[in-house]
């Protein structure tokens, strides 16, 4: 009886783990198999390439779109995803240094069959803008947006576009549309803070700000309002700054070297070198704060101390000019001091 059981449980266990594979299909194998039956038919390819693009399947999804393209080469959209992809490509490591000529081509034929598309425009403009043609870039933006003006992003990419050419008046009106059209728009609100941080115009804080109300934790906007700050010697709101960058991330080396610099700027030596040795336990290799901490520690009279700091900055960058030039100069008052 107790075998008969056993049986009876072993079958049931068999029979639950072991279904028939071909019962067992995925979606993608299904449609494949669609499209070996209907090569011709673009829906089916189009159902492919969407769920390959969900998916991060380029590869794929290149495929599919070139076989579109060959099926009917007077399909815009086609012409346009595929532009995309190759776009993305060409921003990955040791990508195939022929996808934008790619991205190129397939938009020009794409507005050469409808010159009347805004996302194509715009697309030809970051294309040209990653390449560094700024003037052929704005051309291709202002196309876009007179075809569709509420584009934050377009505003966005052709006012970096007017900054690269140091036409700061054009840049700043672009991002003010940007976040006119969408006052949640980040990148663009940085982009103002940066630019107005650039110029020494006290509005740097105020969209800084306005980034920071979006992402409070964004160590780049905090970093650059406390950096607007010291630039003003406006010490003590530079440091409460670096004081939130620092809760958020401890080991900011390049915070930690600033808040030493401001001591330095207050005549505190002693704190500036404790700021300088956080910076170099957050980044070993941080050789302006060796020579940094060295100049602190030399004007506080440990010449010992000083002289290794000083080496070892210049190890660290042997073209380091103000580290080789310090640590000639101590060697010379040595020198001279222990000839007397």
């Amino acid at each position: 009886m107790i075998r008969k059981i056993a049986f009876v449980l072993f079958f049931i266990i068999y029979a639950c783990s072991g279904p028939d594979k071909g019962e067992n299909k995925t979606n993608i194998q299904i449609l494949s198999e669609k499209i070996l039956e209907n090569p011709g038919n673009i829906d089916l390819l189009y159902e492919r390439v969407e769920y390959n693009r969900l998916n991060n399947n380029f590869e794929s999804v290149v495929y599919d779109l070139k076989e579109i393209i060959r099926l009917d080469s007077l399909d815009i959209n086609s012409h346009n995803q595929i532009a995309e992809i190759y776009f993305e490509l060409s921003k990955l490591p040791n990508a195939d240094p022929n996808y934008p000529s790619l991205v190129k081509d397939h938009l020009e034929k794409s507005l050469m069959i409808n010159n009347k598309q805004e996302s194509a425009h715009a697309l030809m403009g970051e294309l040209l803008l990653a390449y560094g043609k700024y003037k052929e870039a704005i051309n291709s933006f202002n196309t876009s947006l007179t075809l569709k003006y509420n584009q934050e992003k377009t505003h966005m990419l052709m006012g970096y576009s007017f900054k690269q050419l140091k036409e700061n008046e054009n840049a700043i009106n672009c991002f003010r549309n940007a976040v006119n059209i969408n006052p949640d728009y980040k990148e663009a609100h940085i982009q103002l803070g940066q630019i107005f941080h650039i110029l020494g115009d006290k509005s740097a804080v105020s969209y800084y700000n306005n980034a920071l109300r979006l992402s409070p934790k964004d160590e780049m906007v905090l970093y650059n309002k406390a950096l607007f700050y010291q630039s003003k010697q406006e010490w003590n709101k530079a440091l409460e700054v670096y004081a939130e960058l620092h809760i958020i991330n401890p080991f900011h080396s390049s915070g930690h070297y600033n808040i030493g610099f401001i001591h330095m700027e207050l005549g505190l030596y002693d704190i500036a070198a404790n700021n300088f040795s956080d910076a170099i336990y957050s980044n070993s290799e941080f050789y302006e704060a060796y020579y940094s901490r060295g100049n602190c520690f030399e004007t506080l009279g440990n010449v010992l101390q000083a002289e290794s700091d000083y080496k070892r900055a210049v190890a660290i960058n042997p073209e380091y000019t103000y580290a080789i030039e310090a640590l000639d100069n101590l060697i010379m008052m040595n020198e001279n001091y222990n000839k007397r």
